[in-house]
């Protein structure tokens, strides 16, 4: 989660006429375009030169300064300075604009350079180990990570040579990276401050450098990457890296970036090396930020940190993990401020201790979105061990869980029940939230619920096992409460990712969360829902599909999810609907099928004994389009 919105094609969109007009509220604001992204001169040299950017608008000037912005105050929005920085003899200035026009055909030229330039399809798993639910600690790895070279690929030509040209050079990488990337991951320095420090002091930069480069060419779809992403293993294997926080950012922007290119082990292990780096020197502790002088790499420090731990989370909720590294942690480490005051003026930090009195207050004070993030993560990492809980004690389990989740929910404050932001933008950190709590909440729900994991499943790596308890004896009132619960956490979720933004400036994080939702949904239309339900279900369906294919063009991992997923899908439309008798896929061609949940899922095990066996071939299209709605 492009020149104004696309969330994928129409038919990709949540198409009820109320979701319409909630959304005809919604701003279109676009991202810059790589080919109009406009390069700064990182040779700047003072800060006579950094004002005179400022004055010739080089900086967006937008209904509110920076310094106002961060107040709640109204601007006048004068330039230089506005009146009341004027006159309250503050320095004034404005946020980078983040508007713009974007090639249109960026998104085939990306297919069309993944299928000619990149590596050729890996013909073993894209997963090494295969599908388990097994969780390996990978701990610290000093072996390499280069990646193995492309059958036949040609030699690319030399990275500074390529780099040296038009539009493709230090300056437009990193403007792709802070445009489209940092949204959702915002700890390294702002776009400003970094670009000041990369002329000050390059050489604390160098190691991280390569990485920004890396993922910014995955945005552009002219910019050959095969070099870029060599360059950034490479730093892997130097034992000299120096042992500071610039390595620790650069070592866990390589594991988000590994991992979403399909190689979740090695991105593993690399997150696995942040960790360890990070707890040498003591990043979990608040003084490591508060020693720092520049106020602004202090809160960089604290990001880091808890970006950090947000990562380890995601990463093991993804692999079933019955723990993550860092909650075992005690950390005292100061809660991140908002993003605009991080832009601009920097408030005091606030604690943990404070977030935890919150409720308490006569008047509940209001959190950067940071603090909330963190918190349901917290929480997260006591909901892991649900996957090995005994099956007698699952359902007190679930519904402790359930409680935790609700009372993060309920005791939101207003200012954060939804993910746009005062300036009408998507606040991406809060949206990290909203979503991870819709995704825990089909995670736990789901194994005592109506929602049969079907053995076809086991074709993605992103699904859960099935349980390994015999849900039919549940009570038929606690029954359908968690289907009822799993199907409106799975709608929520990926209702998300039809606001009115780009979705590929989400984290690719989520892309695991979109299949979670989707099997749900998928399981619901194979054996729950009829009539419009039925169709209405079947249309996020498509929406989480159109999701994948949107992250496809830049993140590996999705296209392999993506076929994935719809493999699946093919499966589960071709069957009977519940509720109606007709010729079933999977039964003889001259007799009737009726709908019986279990009797499906008996007959889908029969069907695919080899899970990495292709299915016949359906029609996809055919399933999904020219039906008429109804029952």
């Amino acid at each position: 989660m492009d020149g104004g919105y696309s969330s994928g094609t129409g038919s990709e969109r949540y198409s009820s006429h109320e979701s319409e007009d909630i959304m005809s509220m919604f701003f279109d604001f676009g991202s810059p375009a790589p080919g109009s992204t406009r390069s700064l001169d990182v040779s700047m040299a003072g800060q006579s030169q950094n004002q005179e950017l400022i004055q010739r608008g080089g900086v967006r000037v937008s209904l509110a300064c920076v310094p106002c912005r961060s107040r709640h105050v109204k601007c006048g929005a004068e330039t230089p300075s506005c009146s009341r920085c004027l006159q309250d003899d503050k320095p004034c200035f404005y946020a980078k604009s983040r508007r713009g026009m974007r090639d249109k055909n960026a998104p085939q030229k990306r297919a069309s350079m993944r299928e000619n330039g990149r590596e050729s399809p890996r013909s073993g798993p894209l997963y090494p180990g295969g599908h388990s639910g097994a969780y390996s600690h990978g701990g610290s790895s000093t072996g390499s990570y280069s990646r193995p070279p492309s059958e036949g690929s040609l030699s690319p030509p030399s990275l500074n040579a390529r780099l040296s040209g038009k539009g493709t050079g230090t300056a437009r990488l990193l403007d792709l990276y802070y445009n489209f990337f940092h949204k959702a991951h915002p700890f390294l320095l702002p776009q400003y401050h970094f670009r000041n420090r990369l002329h000050s002091d390059p050489e604390s930069l160098k190691h991280i450098l390569p990485v920004m480069q890396y993922i910014g060419s995955l945005y552009a779809s002219e910019v050959p990457f095969t070099e870029l992403h060599a360059a950034t293993m490479t730093q892997l294997d130097i034992s000299s890296l120096p042992p500071n926080g610039f390595t620790v950012q650069m070592l866990l922007l390589t594991a988000i970036a590994v991992h979403c290119d399909g190689e979740l082990e090695q991105g593993r292990a690399i997150l696995d090396r942040a960790i360890s780096l990070a707890l040498e020197l003591r990043m979990h502790s608040r003084a490591f930020a508060t020693m720092e002088r520049d106020p602004v790499l202090a809160e960089s420090w604290r990001r880091t940190f808890w970006s950090l731990y947000i990562s380890d989370a995601y990463f093991a909720t993804m692999r079933r993990a019955p723990m993550f590294t860092l909650h075992s942690i005690e950390a005292d480490v100061e809660i991140p401020c908002e993003e605009c005051e991080y832009d601009g003026i920097i408030p005091r930090p606030k604690t943990l201790d404070e977030y935890e009195s919150r409720d308490f207050e006569d008047e509940t004070p209001v959190f950067s979105s940071y603090a909330y993030l963190i918190d349901l993560v917290r929480i997260s990492g006591s909901l892991l061990p649900l996957d090995t809980t005994p099956a007698e004690y699952l359902e007190s389990a679930v519904v402790n869980a359930d409680a935790m989740l609700v009372n993060w929910k309920l005791h939101l404050p207003k200012e954060k029940q939804s993910v746009v932001d005062k300036n009408e933008e998507i606040d991406e950190v809060l949206f990290q939230a909203h979503n991870f709590l819709q995704i825990l909440l089909v995670h736990i729900h789901r194994p005592l619920s109506r929602l049969y994991h079907s053995p076809i499943e086991k074709v993605s790596h992103c699904a859960p096992p099935p349980p390994d308890h015999n849900t039919t004896s549940i009570e038929d009132k606690t029954y359908w409460l968690h289907t009822k619960k799993t199907l409106e956490a799975a709608e929520a979720a990926i209702n998300l990712y039809a606001l009115p933004t780009s979705i590929i400036n989400h984290t690719p994080l989520g892309i695991c969360g979109i299949v979670l939702s989707t099997l749900a949904n998928l399981s619901a239309c194979a054996y729950i829902l009829t009539g419009s339900e039925w169709y209405r279900t079947r249309d996020r369906v498509r929406l989480g599909l159109g999701c994948l294919k949107t992250f496809s063009e830049v993140w590996e991992v999705s296209r392999w999810t993506e076929k994935e997923t719809k493999k699946i899908a093919r499966t589960v439309f071709a069957m009977p609907r519940p509720g109606m008798e007709r010729a079933g896929a999977f039964g003889p061609a001259d007799g009737l099928k009726v709908w019986e949940p279990q009797v499906q899922v008996q007959e889908m095990s029969d069907l695919v004994e080899d899970w990495t066996t292709e299915l016949g071939e359906v029609s996809y299209e055919g399933l999904f389009s020219g039906v008429e709605q109804g029952g």
